[in-house]
């Protein structure tokens, strides 16, 4: 029987502004465990599954920049452009380059969405509601999303979205700072505390990849610096 078991759903983490009227948001990640068996590529996961549930990978027991607790079982990882927005590939070009730098991982550019690892892709990532009579309107600047196997602690996909309506009219540096950040989610880095000087801040977006950043990502993909 060909089947394919989602242990765990769409775990949504949210930080916002905190404001009834209108919240704010940087960044969430969902993430979904998978088993699979029979035909892979009927569940559209064919080889990258297979290549994560080849062998269990070792993570590190602690890092500058929290994790997420899996990582690629590659430091050679593809990624497509789902987005023609120019303002949001530029960011994701940037991103690309700025994670290629650590010299953790090599992430190149695939004209096939089917053999990506990495989808990089834009969305409206804006929700509306009502809490106690009151409407409101909770935005979020990019999300990311991944799938992996449990048992060996490898990514088999990841989809990275950045909202237009909410970057566009940003600047430049800001926009690849947010593309950073969700790319270091498709990596495997978690949210890190506000105090830290990391990209992976889950909000009020400052800095780039920094040195604690660097370090980690090279720990995680057991790049010795």
């Amino acid at each position: 029987m060909k089947r394919l078991l989602i242990l765990l759903c769409m775990l949504p983490f949210f930080w916002g502004w905190g404001m009834p009227a209108h919240a704010m948001t940087i960044s969430s990640i969902n993430q979904s465990s998978v088993f699979s068996s029979g035909n892979d590529q009927e569940n559209g996961m064919d080889s990258r599954a297979n290549r994560a549930a080849a062998k269990a990978l070792h993570l590190p027991s602690s890092t500058p920049t929290p994790t997420e607790g899996y990582r690629w079982p590659t430091r050679q990882l593809k990624i497509y452009m789902a987005t023609h927005d120019r303002f949001l590939q530029s960011a994701f070009f940037g991103a690309v380059r700025a994670w290629n730098r650590t010299g953790a991982v090599h992430i190149s550019w695939c004209h096939d969405e089917d053999r990506a690892d990495i989808i990089a892709q834009d969305g409206s990532l804006t929700s509306t509601g009502t809490s106690s009579n009151v409407g409101y309107v909770s935005s979020q600047l990019g999300s990311t999303s991944t799938e992996y196997n449990p048992d060996t602690h490898a990514l088999i996909r990841a989809r990275s979205t950045l909202d237009p309506s909410q970057l566009d009219y940003t600047s430049r540096h800001f926009r690849t700072a947010v593309a950073e950040h969700e790319l270091g989610h498709a990596l495997g880095l978690a949210h890190a505390p506000e105090y830290m000087h990391s990209v992976m801040i889950p909000r009020n977006v400052r800095t780039g990849i920094t040195r604690d950043d660097r370090a980690t990502i090279c720990l995680l993909y057991g790049l010795k610096r």
